[in-house]
């Protein structure tokens, strides 16, 4: 089967087309994905409602005014506890 000039012609802006429409849609799924915020769904936007979280007992400890004397006390019983030198 032989193709005509004009049936490779065709065929060639048919995959330029193609190839047109697949790196648009790349882009705007790269701009949707950069865009997005915590909670977006991906076509119907951010959620209506409150956004909350549960409060632990991380979340409400307060670092007393040494600060650093507590954290190397800290580190010093981890250290112990998996058997360094602490």
């Amino acid at each position: 089967m032989q193709l005509s000039i004009w049936q490779v012609l065709i065929l060639i802006t048919a995959g330029v087309l193609l190839a047109i429409v697949c790196v648009m849609v790349g882009a705007w799924l790269m701009f949707k994905s950069s865009r997005a915020v915590p909670g977006e769904r991906f076509l119907g936007g951010v959620p209506k409602g409150e956004v909350f979280s549960i409060q632990d007992a991380l979340d409400q400890e307060e670092l007393p005014d040494d600060a650093e004397k507590t954290v190397l006390e800290r580190t010093e019983q981890f250290l112990k506890k998996l058997g360094g030198q602490g």
